[in-house]
């Protein structure tokens, strides 16, 4: 169980207490009966504001006064009735409880205050991240070097480790101006579509999801993404794209395979579409209404899979196509007490689509711009089967698809937002909001004003994702250390970013940096990716906790030792007859840097240079150390 003192940090340090929250811990404990599931006593403990305002017995709080405060009383050990029902929360809990309600005071939401819209994007990340440590009193770390810099920042736009030559290139530049000038350099690069497409090939289709798929119709897929990132494709245009799934181009075809790939399930579609361009996790509310986040209500749920419910998988002289009909598609819906509701074409901020034409629930040829084969149109004889083998994509004049594209991507701070707060974790480890998936009530941002901030000017800016990662590297937030400030005492929570945070690496990036240690010239394998794919740590993970199956295969894995045995690095090694040049040389190819006097003095104790198998181990010895395995 989560301690309620971290109630009490949350409420009055990592958000200034944000109105209408409740801690993760109460709805850890209370909400399955109070929340949006069931509400007994008609209690809803979801939010403050709904825990003021009480259920059948008034309020079930009164801030600064805990001990006529119901939500404070019913957690004593002799109370009657008794919460939880089950269990006792711990005394040091209900102190701490007791303690949050003293200091708890209300006060009337204020809208927040952002900066100029004028400001350059890293003077604005600058200044709210370090207002916020000033707030807290909080020392940052030092700026890192140039050796740490160039490596972190190979991985994070290229994704894998810099070569020797880039390294040194780098760090005899003596150009006041080189970060900036690398970080324009790298974000032009093939190189760097290419792992952005890595990356958002596992945020739009997940690693579980592609591994029971067949990758035979994967390349169109792959070959948009790559594109969509060579060419800075407005991302507003990328959400359209992958929803409408209506390919105007021979580069735009590859991106109907988003919604292809779902193989009809209206469902998965919407909360895919929730969850990677919305980051809201919606499923939850496919029975009732969010057990944890009021905002999120059952009907949003029906209400995005009406978007998607007409649509249907066919196939076209292009390719795989997904269709859609001019017809049908109204659902009821009913939750838990089997009260049961129409659904309707509603978007999470409340705003209702109405469907041109009123509704339609039998199709005909003149509801279609491009119409169907006749046989569309009537009911099938038994045994036949609808024939989805078309010359042709058909289009409804009113497209539910079409309305769900524009709507997404217009005048809706959700979009922006959620891509802002997943790169922000990618280039930091962590996101504004975390996880990104999770943007709703119960998970505030650690920096509202700057997420805001972000979101507003990435859509004034025409939705460029490659100017918004360019200024997020170029901001000193990101440059900074990953060693806490000597003075820092005890190291800040990481929501504060007041150092840089070690980032396990993906399987994609670990297999490229592997690749460029071992010193093979071209950094992909996509068998070797999809091996690596299978054990290492999840992109965007919650939290990370080594594995024993990764700790297992790096330490005796056969695979692994063929790896590092036939790679160049080795034989190069095998030919180096000064021992200080071959640990130089292993320490500069696989951690980017020159050993420490210390690390060279025990290195030179283990290694000898007529004995390729110290040299082996001494190689997978740093391959498998965190310092690799990780980004600092």
């Amino acid at each position: 169980m989560k301690s309620f003192s971290h109630i009490i940090a949350f409420a009055f340090c990592a958000t200034g207490f944000v109105s209408s929250q409740i801690h993760p811990v109460i709805i850890d404990n209370c909400t399955k009966c109070h929340g949006g599931v069931k509400q007994k006593g008609g209690l809803d403990l979801r939010t403050i504001k709904a825990a003021l305002e009480g259920g059948e017995t008034d309020t079930a709080l009164i801030p600064g006064d805990p001990e006529t405060s119901p939500l404070y009383q019913v957690v004593q050990v002799d109370s009657d009735p008794h919460m939880p029902p089950k269990k006792q929360l711990p005394v040091e809990e209900i102190e701490a409880l007791k303690t949050w309600i003293t200091k708890l005071r209300i006060t009337p939401p204020k809208e927040l205050a952002l900066p100029d819209p004028l400001k350059p994007i890293t003077t604005v990340i600058d200044q709210l991240i370090r207002d916020k440590w000033q707030a807290e009193k909080i020392a940052p770390a030092r700026r890192s070097s140039d050796a740490t810099f160039v490596r972190r920042v190979y991985l994070d736009l290229i994704g894998r480790i810099p070569r020797i030559p880039e390294i040194n290139s780098f760090l005899a530049d003596q150009n006041p101006e080189k970060r900036n000038l690398l970080i324009d350099y790298l974000t032009t690069t093939e190189e760097h579509a290419d792992h952005l497409a890595q990356v958002f090939n596992i945020v739009f289709l997940d690693r579980a999801h592609l591994r029971k798929r067949s990758h035979t119709n994967r390349k169109p897929w792959l070959d948009y993404l790559r594109w969509a990132f060579k060419t800075n494709r407005p991302w507003d245009q990328v959400g359209r794209d992958l929803v409408l799934a209506r390919p105007k181009s021979a580069q735009e075809q590859g991106a109907s395979w988003f919604i292809h790939d779902q193989r009809d399930d209206h469902s998965q579609i919407a909360t895919r579409v929730s969850r990677t361009l919305l980051g809201k996790q919606v499923q939850c509310a496919q029975c009732h209404d969010h057990p944890v986040a009021p905002e999120i209500e059952q009907r949003h749920y029906w209400g995005l899979v009406a978007f998607f419910n007409r649509s249907l998988n066919v196939k076209t002289p292009e390719g795989p196509r997904v269709a859609e009909r001019a017809s049908g598609g109204y659902d009821k819906f009913a939750n838990l007490e089997g009260k049961t509701d129409q659904s309707q074409l509603i978007l999470y901020s409340n705003k209702i689509i109405t469907e041109a034409g009123g509704k339609q629930s039998s199709d005909s040829a003149e509801l279609y711009s491009v119409g169907p084969p006749k046989q569309w149109f009537r009911k099938l004889k038994k045994g036949e089967r609808l024939n989805k083998d078309l010359p042709n994509l058909p289009v409804p004049k009113f497209s539910r698809r079409e309305a769900f594209a524009q709507s997404l991507t217009t005048d809706n701070p959700d979009f922006s937002r959620a891509i802002v707060n997943r790169l922000w974790a990618l280039m930091f480890g962590r996101g504004l909001v975390h996880p990104v998936d999770l943007m709703d009530s119960a998970h505030p941002s650690s920096h509202p004003e700057l997420l805001a901030w972000l979101a507003r000017d990435f859509s004034n800016h025409h939705y460029d994702l490659r100017r918004l990662i360019r200024q997020i590297a170029k901001s000193t937030s990101y440059q900074l250390d990953s060693r806490p400030a000597p003075s820092a005492g005890q190291p800040p929570l990481d929501f504060f970013f007041a150092r840089s945070l070690d980032k396990p690496l993906s399987a994609e990036t670990f297999t490229r940096s592997l690749r460029v240690a071992l010193g093979h010239e071209n950094p992909n394998d996509e068998t070797l990716r999809n091996h690596f794919a299978k054990i290492l740590p999840e992109l965007f993970a919650d939290n990370f906790s080594p594995s024993v199956q990764q700790t297992m295969f790096l330490t005796n894995a056969p695979f692994f030792d063929k790896i590092i045995s036939e790679g160049p690095l080795l034989s190069h090694l095998q030919n180096m007859k000064n021992p200080q040049a071959l640990v130089h040389e292993t320490f500069q190819s696989i951690l980017s840097r020159a050993p420490e006097p210390i690390e060279l003095e025990r290195s030179l104790s283990f290694v000898d240079p007529n004995d390729k198998s110290s040299i082996q181990q001494f190689v997978w010895a740093l391959l498998t150390s965190a310092e690799f395995r990780f980004t600092n």
